[in-house]
């Protein structure tokens, strides 16, 4: 099997993986409504799947190696199900007090299945796909977004067509089922594979190095041949490594911030129902598809596109309700439903190019150290990634309870302009590829 045929089941396993993710948010929060469970609670329950993914994600920065990598991957997959086998439990009572329980229990299983399945996804395309960071990074997104639009849109039809217990099953069967497919790609990367790959980059990196000497005796410089061990204490030393790993947990905090809040508004506000609700979830993933298809192509200007697309991210929360009292912008389904597009089609270009940027920079300061850059980038995303999912419902929930879905999206939506304008000093910093132009010039 081609590598590309790999990367392709990968990607599939990312989009049921989302969908997994996703499913229960059109109907569980209305169900836990119905049961006594308040918004903020809401907001735990659904943010224990981030703090299972965080906390693994920790661990797997520590032992991730290329002999364990598909173990992880395959087990992350696993995980899905088992997650979805206990929400299904919760029809089981009335009282809410297990139920907040064994969902709790559940989304943790998930969230730990996602991380497993992730970090290592992650840190295999700067080393499989090095030319490639960015494309493979959109595409795997994309994939992502079709699973967050799927996830939702399934989840109502499946409610509908068959009850609460039935989305459960049916996509607890699928992930049981896929799990020799995955078995079978991560074969075509094993780790025989993937040590072919790391010594053609070792090659690669002794051919730059030899280039940098030439160039050093040239200019009459005199350097280390050696270079700084990256750890975790000197990541956190770089301001743009800082900032991005910032736009990555906000961007995820986004992500996850309608969940426990949005349907509960949209039944009481525009009178729609868990059904209908499944499927107005799904434009901020189509969009969000559209965004990260765009995005895969624009190699040269990322960094500028990324901090535009900030700025009007965080302008387009001040439509989600709309918020009438501080826009003066009157309630219609219409612009709620275009300001669900706008988030979508913007939260792409503002997110993906994160992991391929992070990337640029790390190796312009450690270009020795390919492997470990790979992994520390991967890591950074994931952990981002769950700290954003932690907290966003978290966060939702209780500003919904206090102040109300429309207020709550605005402080979010001035939180993200102020982010856009501390991400600018990046586009002017250097990275890998500025550092190959200086060498050749």
């Amino acid at each position: 099997m081609k590598k590309f045929h790999a990367f392709l089941i990968f990607s599939t396993c990312n989009m049921f993986v989302s969908m997994c993710g996703s499913l229960i948010t059109p109907f569980f929060p209305p169900y836990a409504d119905r049961k006594g469970i308040s918004q903020t609670t809401l907001g735990l329950i659904i943010a224990a799947g981030p703090l299972g993914g965080l906390l693994a994600s920790i661990i797997i920065a520590k032992t991730l190696n290329h002999r364990n990598r598909n173990k992880y991957i395959l087990i992350g997959v696993l995980g899905e199900p088992i997650s979805l086998l206990f929400f299904s439990l919760t029809d089981l009572f009335d009282d809410k007090i297990p139920i907040i329980i064994i969902a709790s229990i559940g989304r943790f299983i998930g969230g730990i299945g996602t991380s497993l399945f992730l970090t290592p996804f992650f840190g295999y395309i700067p080393i499989l796909y090095p030319k490639d960071v960015e494309k493979k990074v959109s595409i795997s997104e994309a994939f992502s977004s079709v699973g967050f639009f799927a996830g939702p849109a399934l989840g109502s039809a499946l409610y509908a067509l068959g009850g609460y217990l039935t989305p459960f099953l049916v996509f607890s069967s699928f992930g049981f089922i896929s799990l020799p497919f995955l078995y079978a790609a991560l074969q075509s990367v094993g780790p025989k594979k993937y040590q072919v790959e790391i010594q053609r980059q070792i090659e690669e990196i002794d051919e730059s190095k030899r280039l940098t000497e030439y160039q050093q005796t040239l200019l009459g410089t005199h350097q280390l041949d050696g270079e700084k061990r990256l750890t975790f204490f000197t990541l956190i030393q770089h301001y743009p490594v800082v900032v991005i790993f910032w736009v990555i947990t906000l961007v995820n905090i986004c992500m996850t911030y309608f969940q426990p809040i949005l349907s509960i508004y949209f039944t009481k506000v525009y009178d729609f129902d868990e059904g209908q609700i499944g499927f107005i979830m799904t434009i901020v993933s189509l969009a969000y598809t559209l965004g990260c298809y765009l995005c895969g192509y624009n190699k040269n200007y990322k960094r500028e596109m990324a901090c535009i697309c900030l700025f009007f991210f965080g302008c387009s929360y001040f439509l989600a309700g709309p918020d009438t009292a501080l826009i003066q912008i009157p309630h219609k389904l219409w612009i709620a439903l275009a300001a669900q597009f706008l988030l979508g089609v913007l939260s792409g270009p503002a997110y993906v190019p994160s992991l391929p940027v992070l990337n640029e920079f790390l190796l312009f300061h450690y270009p020795i150290q390919t492997i470990r850059v790979a992994t520390y980038s991967s890591a950074l995303l994931t952990s981002g990634m769950f700290i954003g999912q932690l907290t966003g419902p978290i966060i939702a929930g209780i500003f919904g309870d206090k102040y109300g879905f429309e207020r709550a999206c605005s402080i979010l939506g001035v939180i993200i302009i102020i982010t856009s304008f501390i991400y600018v000093p990046i586009i002017f910093m250097k990275s890998k590829k500025e550092k190959n132009q200086v060498l050749l010039s």
